[in-house]
């Protein structure tokens, strides 16, 4: 039940667009864009004034008619302006299921402005599994994000589509901003590449505590199953590239 909620507040923080400080804020403004392609609709969009990560291996800005003006994949893992989300989620076929379908979203850099499949966006967002601490009097924060497309659930309950949502680091004392890449080993095996924070039907995660250690931060993470839970050491650190990632030093089950 604990999970169920989680899940359905951070819908409605979505669907309305209450986002603080580093996330997205909705306004009651509406702009139209009607498409002068004859197989597009009208489609409303409201303004708002936030930002998002872009992430993926196929990213492509559209224009006003949703049409492809150009590959812009070299922006990936980088933070972009977001100026404008759909109201309602959109198809590219009429045959995609309902987990494929997504949100337009306006975004706007130094050098252009366009439209983006909402599933290749991920925004801050206000969330209890945030966890912002100082360190050395410098702040050091893991921000949950959540994408513009169909998540675990929906005003009818669970969808039953899959959703990873990276966690957006900063350490202030680096001026660093960003994703944090996951450490294989044989806590984490899986091959989603980033660090996030469970928050579905299968697992629900809270970061206890956050130290230092030398240049390597230590969380302690409470995951909590549907049956049982357990105990997570995770291991947060810059690698000689200047790549932040994280490695799962113990996970240790447990019965709740």
């Amino acid at each position: 039940m604990k999970i169920l909620t989680t899940i359905l507040s951070l819908i409605l923080l979505i669907s309305c667009g209450q986002q603080e400080n580093k996330t997205n804020q909705a306004t009651t403004e509406k702009v139209e864009n009607l498409s002068t392609d004859t197989s597009q609709t009208k489609i409303t969009f409201y303004k708002v004034n936030g930002k998002g990560i872009l992430l993926g291996d196929n990213l492509k800005l559209l224009d006003g008619n949703f049409k492809e003006i150009k590959d812009i994949s070299y922006l990936n893992e980088q933070f972009v302006d977001i100026t404008e989300v759909s109201d309602k989620y959109h198809k590219i076929k009429q045959t995609d299921d309902y987990c494929q379908e997504f949100k337009y979203v306006k975004i706007k850099t130094k050098e252009f402005e366009g439209y983006v499949d909402g599933r290749k966006i991920y925004a801050p967002i206000k969330h209890t599994q945030n966890k912002i601490v100082k360190i050395d009097n410098k702040e050091v924060s893991f921000i949950a994000t959540t994408y513009f497309g169909i998540g675990v659930s929906d005003d009818d309950g669970l969808t039953g589509c899959s959703i990873n949502t990276p966690v957006v680091f900063t350490d202030k004392s680096v001026n660093y901003e960003g994703l944090v890449k996951m450490v294989k080993n044989k806590n984490y095996e899986d091959n989603y590449p980033y660090f996030e924070l469970k928050d579905d039907d299968g697992a629900n995660d809270e970061i206890l505590s956050i130290d230092k250690q030398g240049d390597k931060y230590l969380l302690k993470i409470k995951r909590i199953y549907q049956e049982g839970g357990a105990n997570l050491l995770v291991e947060v650190f810059k690698e000689q590239s200047g790549t932040f990632v994280a490695e799962i030093l113990k996970n240790e089950r447990t019965e709740e």
